[in-house]
C-alpha cells in the first residue's frame, strides 16, 4: 500500500512539472548552411563544401551542379568582385543556373540581408502600379527579401543601374527608365524603379 502511494506522489509531480501544454523535445538536428560544388552534373564528380563565407577559392574546375542549404551568394571574382548571383536551391545541371564562370568567391546571406541577383527565370515581386507600357516598383523584392542594388552591397550607380535594368528585364520590361538607392541599416536597396517597355 505505502509502495503503491509512493509511485502515485511520483507520477502526479511528473505530471505537475511537465505540465499539460509542456512542449515536446525537438526532433531532428538544425540543418546547418552549406553550399557544395561538384565538377559533375547530377552532384557527381569533384566536390567542395563550404559552410562560411569565402572570398578567395580556387576550385580547379567550373562548377556543373550545385546543392545549397541556406542562401548563398556566388561570385565569379575574388573578394564578391566580378559577376555574382544568389543560390538558395539545389542544381543537378549548371544550365539551370546560367553561369558560365568559375565561382572564386561566396558568401551565406542571412535573412534580412537582401537579395542578390536570383537564379534566371525568377521574377520580382511586391507591391507594384503597372499600365500598357510600364511598372513602377517602389520597394522590389525577390521573395520575402528587398532587391539589393548592387549584389556585393556597394552603393555603386552604375551597378545599380544594371542591377535595375536586369530587375526590369525580369519582369518583362526592357529597360529601367528610373531607380532610386535606399539606404537601410548599412545596406543598399533599389527603390521607385520605373520599368519601361520602349
Amino acid at each position: 500500500m505505502i509502495a503503491a502511494m509512493t509511485m502515485r506522489c511520483w507520477l502526479l509531480a511528473a505530471v505537475v512539472v511537465a505540465g499539460p501544454g509542456a512542449a515536446p523535445p525537438p526532433v531532428g538536428p538544425t540543418a546547418t548552411p552549406q553550399l557544395s560544388i561538384f565538377g559533375d552534373r547530377f552532384y557527381r564528380g569533384d566536390a567542395k563544401v563550404f559552410t562560411a563565407d569565402e572570398g578567395d577559392i580556387r576550385l580547379g574546375y567550373a562548377p556543373r551542379s550545385v546543392k545549397a542549404v541556406g542562401r548563398w551568394l556566388v561570385c565569379s571574382e575574388v573578394r564578391f568582385g566580378g559577376r555574382c548571383m544568389e543560390i538558395n536551391r539545389d542544381y543537378p545541371v549548371d544550365a539551370g543556373l546560367g553561369m558560365a564562370f568559375n565561382i572564386r568567391s561566396l558568401r551565406l546571406l542571412a535573412d534580412g540581408s537582401g537579395a542578390g541577383r536570383p537564379a534566371p527565370n525568377v521574377a520580382p515581386d511586391g507591391p507594384s502600379m503597372g499600365g500598357m507600357s510600364a511598372k513602377f516598383f517602389p520597394a522590389p523584392h525577390y521573395g520575402a527579401e528587398r532587391a539589393l542594388a548592387c549584389v556585393n552591397g556597394d552603393p555603386d550607380m552604375k551597378c545599380a543601374a544594371e542591377t535595375a535594368t536586369d530587375l526590369c528585364k525580369r519582369a518583362g520590361y526592357r529597360s529601367a527608365e528610373h531607380f532610386a538607392l535606399q539606404a537601410e541599416r548599412g545596406l543598399y536597396y533599389l527603390a521607385d524603379v520605373l520599368c519601361v517597355r520602349r
